[in-house]
């Protein structure tokens, strides 16, 4: 089983169903319910997510779904050390430096699965988008 770990716009193309890119992110869920992979995200990703989704969708439905979302997901917590070392990483932009240090929080992830691969550059663990991660796997 491999281990990933989910940016945000991966939540928001599958909760939003945000076309084409729904189609990959959707694949990703399938294999994590059959025990292909086992996804993360961190606490950031669901508040994220959900402040973006209510924008284009109602806010009763977007609380219907994040329920559903944390049935398939595990939730890595932002704690201090979490803060400080995103803080500290050479990460341009806070927030994808925080998901970076969440997944480095748990040592079987190897992968950030996002389509913002270029915000990504200075990561320890390999990052791929939905593609790329469902044709090698």
């Amino acid at each position: 089983m491999e281990h990933l770990f989910l940016d945000t716009d991966i939540l928001i193309d599958f909760l939003g169903d945000r076309k084409p890119f729904s189609k990959f992110s959707a694949q990703l869920f399938i294999k994590g319910q059959k025990k292909k992979y086992k996804l993360y995200t961190s606490g950031n990703s669901i508040t994220t997510a959900y402040y973006i989704l209510c924008k284009s969708l109602s806010e009763r439905t977007v609380r219907e779904l994040i329920p559903t979302l944390l049935k398939h997901v595990e939730l890595i917590p932002i704690n201090e050390k979490v803060l400080l070392e995103a803080v500290q990483s050479d990460f341009k932009d806070f927030e994808d430096a925080v998901q970076h240090a969440s997944a480095l929080t748990e040592n079987r992830i190897k992968c950030i699965v996002t389509r913002n691969l270029r915000d990504y550059k200075k990561s320890k663990l390999t990052v791929l988008s939905p593609e790329e991660m469902l044709k090698i796997s």
